[in-house]
């Protein structure tokens, strides 16, 4: 194994990791919510009153925030190497195994909107506002740390061949901010606009995390793309983006139609 030099940015790469610790600290601390792409998406395919406009809004922010980027700079050029037929199993191996490895996400609903209350109309408007401007802040630092450009993602992937340890400093950066901000809300049953927090995660580690977890990064391993950089790729305006995030949402549609035939009565 070689290193990339050429390739590697480390500290475009840790600057852009803590921007997207900094996302998800905000969105935990004031929303209460996780920012975890492949749930907040999945949870459209199974929607809940009042748990559809945050997950819209966190969608939304992470395909606007190349807009933001371009106004000044140029946005970066990526690299999908994967043809058309393996962008399509990738997004479906990635659809699939991120929902079936991490389960369905149930988010909480905004309290009083059905009553016509305009303290919750309010509220909800403050709380619509702030998750899309922090996943703006998140689709930034997809950007900036060069995961949207799935051939820098296959460099890190790439053991055997010229290794590209960037990701690494990515990973090094948001879990240092994240770690802060996660600390911060464990002592806190409401977050600062008052909604509930997450609760603690299931420690439990069985087949269906591991076999989603090695769906997800064959899918991965193949394109170079997973869910967060693949919706910011779709703002970039790459057309083989676009291949893939659909395939991806066939994957959970296919993973919600497996689920509910499972559960019903028999």
């Amino acid at each position: 194994m070689t290193i990339a030099w050429a390739a590697f940015t480390p500290w475009a790469a840790l600057a852009g990791g803590v921007l997207i610790g900094i996302a998800a600290a905000l969105l935990v601390l004031f929303n209460g919510r996780i920012a975890g792409i492949s749930g907040v998406v999945g949870g459209l395919l199974r929607p809940a009153r009042g748990d559809v406009g945050w997950r819209i809004a966190f969608v939304g922010g992470l395909i606007a925030s190349p807009i933001a980027w371009h106004i000044a700079a140029a946005l970066p050029r990526l690299h999908v190497d994967a043809s058309l037929p393996v962008l399509m199993v990738a997004g479906l191996l990635v659809g699939v195994g991120t929902r079936y490895g991490s389960g369905c996400t149930s988010g909480h609903g905004v309290c009083g909107l059905s009553r016509g209350s305009m303290r919750s109309l309010a509220a909800t408007a403050a709380f619509m506002a702030a998750g899309f401007a922090v996943v703006f802040v998140f689709g930034l630092g997809l950007l900036l740390s060069g995961m949207t450009d799935p051939g820098k993602v296959l460099g890190f992937l790439d053991l055997a061949g010229a290794w590209d340890p960037s990701l690494v400093f990515v990973m090094a950066g948001a879990v240092f901010v994240g770690a802060i901000a996660f600390a911060l809300a464990r002592g806190r049953a409401r977050s600062l606009l008052g909604e509930p927090m997450p609760a603690a995660p299931s420690r439990t580690i069985d087949r269906r995390l591991l076999a989603g977890g090695l769906l997800f990064g064959v899918g991965w391993g193949l394109a170079g793309f997973c869910p967060g950089p693949a919706l910011v790729a779709l703002g970039v305006g790459e057309p083989k983006a676009v291949v893939f995030a659909l395939a991806m949402l066939a994957g959970m549609g296919l993973f919600e139609l497996l689920e509910r035939c499972r559960q019903a009565p028999r």
